[in-house]
């Protein structure tokens, strides 16, 4: 009942407000209509009808329907329950290919119309076109498609990439079905297009034709020395060199790293960290501050650093995709944070979960207050402070000297004013906690732009051994406006954190 006179009110403030009139000859027709559906979904086959219902302030009528959609009654005044159905969708005997139309709920001005989008199944191959793997980057989205050959030259944990014959144009595919390097498969799916403005494939079908196929890779693109520039409108085969820290390679005086995204476990990232490598893949856009590669393969160039540690959160992307995660450091401090606790990823799963699954402890003085990034996090809200503990980390020498490093900014506000946080970083031994000199920041209010900050902090006078625990959280721990005399912001984010061996 609440809801119905909810939308009650909602059509009456509508009839008041909206724009227009009615002509001598729709002068009973409503001047705001609403209904409680925007889509509905039918099988090809037996589908039942289904009921809406449609609110008006007056008459109703039916924009013109196409032949395979029903609606009864097709007029109404006022709250009218009505029957949407549709004919089976078959051709020839078979199912014919899916289909789908919007029918519209009028009142007696554009303005006043409710729109309904019917969705029916059907066999979306019946008519389907073959396609070449250079011929899939110009399709429309959500062109169906089907490949009958493609070579696979790289694969990752969501998929993998083909190319055509001349190793010219890349494509991603999105399955998860297995497949290895040297494969040719044949495809069927519908092409579309990522955030990065960049072709992919999510595939219905992936089959393998042939396997062990020779791959003779081009020349890549060294985007070494431009990796803060360079940008692409394809899956170009391209290069970088530096150290690898997790899944990021860095490059001595550049911004963006080069962060690897979704490698497979026959890259062994882990047994490279803190080696000087050169990645091969193929671009995947950019994500400041980081260029993103999908990689086939890496050539290990020898140890620069020992890397006990190293996280920076590119796993956390579905929970980000899923949940609209912004990135408030790369737009000034304008971004949607939703609760770690309501971000989930595609198996129902919050981003706090799969946090603390990976041993990470979430610290909090008055409850909820860690949100979700893409991909890092932010920590605190007005009178909530907030931190992270490291998980435990094994295998550091007895005695050895560390240094914990990140990215880390504060929050600027709409009013273009800098949260005066501090982090403070404590080392605990069981009973004992050491507290290291707080970390603080310069921005200008009304001044500066906000960006990442990088902190290097070695670990002196401390042992670290796998029971340590490793917390990074803000200063004024518990305060509030009722003991404070004024609301207490201590907002900020986190990145790219590693521990590794102090020179």
């Amino acid at each position: 009942m609440k809801l119905i006179n909810y939308i009650m009110a909602s059509v009456l403030f509508l009839s008041a407000t909206l724009l227009g009139s009615c002509s001598e000859e729709e002068n009973t027709l409503s001047k705001a209509v609403l209904a409680s559906a925007s889509a509905l979904d039918f099988e090809a086959e037996g589908a039942q009808p289904k009921t809406i219902t449609v609110y008006a302030d007056a008459d109703w009528v039916m924009e013109d329907l196409p032949e395979w959609i029903t609606v009864t009654p097709a007029t109404g005044n006022g709250t009218t329950d009505v029957t949407v159905s549709v004919t089976d969708n078959m051709r020839d005997g078979a199912e014919d290919n899916p289909r789908k139309a919007t029918i519209v709920f009028k009142g007696c001005t554009l303005a006043s119309r409710a729109e309904v989008v019917v969705s029916q199944d059907g066999d979306k191959y019946r008519d389907c076109q073959e396609y070449t793997v250079d011929e899939l980057p110009a399709l429309e989205d959500e062109t169906v498609v089907s490949v009958p050959e493609a070579l696979v030259t790289a694969v990752t944990t969501s998929g993998c990439i083909v190319t055509d014959a001349q190793y010219a144009v890349n494509m991603f595919l999105q399955t998860v079905t297995a497949v290895n390097v040297g494969d040719k498969v044949a495809v069927k799916g519908s092409k579309g297009t990522d955030a990065h403005a960049l072709p992919y494939v999510v595939c219905d079908e992936v089959r393998v034709v042939s396997e062990g196929n020779n791959i003779d890779y081009p020349e890549a693109h060294d985007v070494t020395a431009e990796v803060d520039s360079y940008t692409s409108d394809s899956r170009e085969w391209i290069s970088a060199s530096g150290v690898l820290s997790g899944n990021n390679v860095t490059i001595d005086g550049a911004v963006n790293s080069v962060s690897i995204i979704d490698a497979p476990e026959s890259l062994n990232l882990a047994a490279l960290n803190g080696h000087k490598v050169t990645v091969y893949g193929y671009f995947d856009g950019v994500a400041a501050p980081a260029l993103r590669i999908q990689a086939a393969r890496i050539e290990d160039k020898g140890v620069v650093e020992v890397i006990y540690f190293a996280e920076d959160f590119e796993w956390l992307l579905p929970w980000a995709g899923n949940s609209g995660a912004g990135q408030a450091v790369e737009n000034d401090g304008s971004g949607t944070a939703p609760q770690i606790y309501s971000a989930k990823n595609d198996e129902g799963q919050t981003a706090a979960e799969a946090l603390l699954a990976h041993g990470y402890g979430l610290e909090e003085s008055r409850g909820a207050s860690i949100y979700l990034q893409k991909c890092y996090l932010k920590f605190g809200k007005a009178d909530y402070q907030a931190g992270l503990t490291l998980p435990a980390v094994d295998g550091i020498p007895s005695g050895e000297k560390v240094m914990l490093s990140f990215d880390w900014a504060p929050m600027v506000g709409g009013t273009r004013k800098f949260d005066p946080v501090q982090l403070i970083i404590t080392v605990t031994n069981g009973s004992e906690t050491v507290g290291l000199d707080p970390i603080g920041h310069n921005f200008v209010n009304e001044v500066d732009k906000l960006e990442w900050l990088h902190a290097d902090v070695v670990l002196e006078g401390v042992s670290i051994t796998k029971d340590t625990r490793i917390t990074i959280k803000s200063d004024a721990w518990g305060e509030t406006a009722a003991t404070s005399g004024s609301s207490v912001y201590r907002r900020w984010f986190i990145d790219n954190i590693k521990l590794s061996r102090a020179n």
